[in-house]
């Protein structure tokens, strides 16, 4: 793999952001500042289409941003559109590091065929878990979410339980950051 110099980190972050509502897009909007204001090269690749309808049935998007829009953000990723995945992992092969913010097993089928294309490249990658697993957990939610952790080089959790929980699926080194 290749080591990250001291220079800029030139780094991606897959996960919401606006219009898609909620706090994990919030988080993701920040994370992106802040890490462009330490001195990055940051970019967000965002969803188009986040999830099936039947799935999440409520509104998914907000008119008005809830936070400073980041840019580059690139909504590019859509759920049922599995070239979506594979067209943005070839393009974000040439990041340093690229940034997974996982929130649903839904969402392990598009994040598991980016980890695998990004790490015949060798790129560095990591997940952000919000929730390893589902609070409303289904038959495959844990198969599902170990697949995901083992493909990564990091993961990130908000805290000392989730650390624990992860660790329940995955040797892959885990990080404990504490949301802002």
């Amino acid at each position: 793999r290749r080591r990250l110099a001291s220079r800029p980190v030139r780094i991606s972050i897959v996960g919401p952001t606006h219009p898609i509502k909620g706090g994990v897009s919030q988080h993701t909007t920040v994370l992106a500042s802040r890490l462009r204001a330490a001195g990055h090269e940051v970019e967000i690749v965002s969803w188009h289409r986040q999830y099936p309808r039947r799935l999440y049935p409520g509104v998914q998007v907000v008119a008005k941003p809830e936070f400073e829009p980041f840019e580059p953000t690139r909504r590019t990723l859509s759920w049922n559109r599995p070239d979506s995945w594979v067209r943005e992992a070839r393009r974000l092969h040439r990041r340093d590091l690229v940034v997974f913010a996982h929130i649903t097993p839904v969402q392990v089928p598009p994040y598991l065929t980016m980890l695998r294309i990004l790490r015949g490249y060798g790129t560095h990658t990591a997940v952000i878990c919000h929730n390893v697993l589902p609070h409303d957990r289904g038959a495959l939610d844990r198969v599902a979410v170990r697949a995901l952790l083992r493909s990564t080089d990091l993961v990130v959790v908000h805290s000392d339980s989730q650390a624990t929980e992860a660790a329940l699926l995955t040797s892959t080194p885990i990080v404990v950051a504490q949301m802002a």
